[in-house]
């Protein structure tokens, strides 16, 4: 009898998780299209998580056009021990993870040869190569999930959308501090001309009362020169 794979009941929108129908080509819950995962890239998702950016960034089990299998396959069977296929995929956090455990498994065997502590290194070993040859096995499998940002042509018109926004709010504000600053300088003008205006004011009020002032004092002069000539008058009438 040749053995039969059984067909499977759901599978997982790897954007969401929602349980699907195996010919279902939408997701119900995100609206992902399951035939985008045949336009997906690596790179792009690998550039957002590199700055610690994880928006539009899924992981599926699909590999994407720029990711090789075999590649893959022989990062995990060559380099897997240092991480290598985790920095291949773009999950640097598990590499760095899995780095550490090897630098650490080294350290432990130089210390355990100058101590006879060999008690120390059972447990981080087997869960070493336990985890190891588990993602040996789902890559084999074709199990293993990889990041990848479905969404490319959304991002780069949201980007573009939001740049658009945001040098139309830059031009915005540029255009009210230029209104603000002809406003201050007019109000400025007009302060100095009404200061202009103020001086002259004085300036004239202060001219009129000198003015004043010098004919008050000349018509008292006249006045007096008059009293003194009536006065000279008289003195000759009553002598005469």
């Amino acid at each position: 009898m040749k053995f039969q794979k059984k067909p499977k009941k759901y599978k997982r929108c790897p954007r969401c998780g929602n349980k699907c129908l195996p010919n279902q080509e939408r997701c119900e819950e995100c609206d992902l299209l399951f035939s985008r995962l045949e336009y997906a890239s690596n790179k792009a998702a690998k550039k957002k998580l590199r700055h610690f950016d994880s928006d539009y960034v899924i992981y599926t089990s699909t590999l994407p056009k720029d990711v090789n299998f075999w590649k893959l396959l022989a990062y995990t069977l060559l380099l897997g021990i240092f991480g290598g296929h985790y920095y291949y995929t773009g999950k640097y956090v598990k590499g760095i993870l899995n780095s550490a455990c090897f630098v650490y498994l080294v350290f432990c065997t130089i210390f355990n040869q100058f101590t006879s502590q060999t008690e120390l290194m059972f447990l981080p070993v087997g869960i070493y190569a336990f985890a190891y040859l588990v993602s040996v096995a789902y890559v084999i499998s074709r199990k293993f999930k990889v990041p990848v940002i479905v969404d490319t042509v959304k991002l780069e018109a949201e980007k573009s959308g939001i740049k658009a926004e945001y040098d139309a709010l830059k031009a915005e504000i540029k255009e009210e501090k230029q209104k603000l600053k002809e406003s201050r300088k007019q109000q400025k003008k007009q302060a100095k001309e009404q200061d202009k205006e103020q001086s002259k004011t004085e300036s004239k009020k202060e001219e009129m009362g000198k003015k004043t002032e010098k004919d008050g004092k000349t018509v008292k002069v006249q006045s007096g020169e008059k009293s003194k000539k009536n006065e000279k008058s008289e003195k000759n009438g009553r002598k005469q």
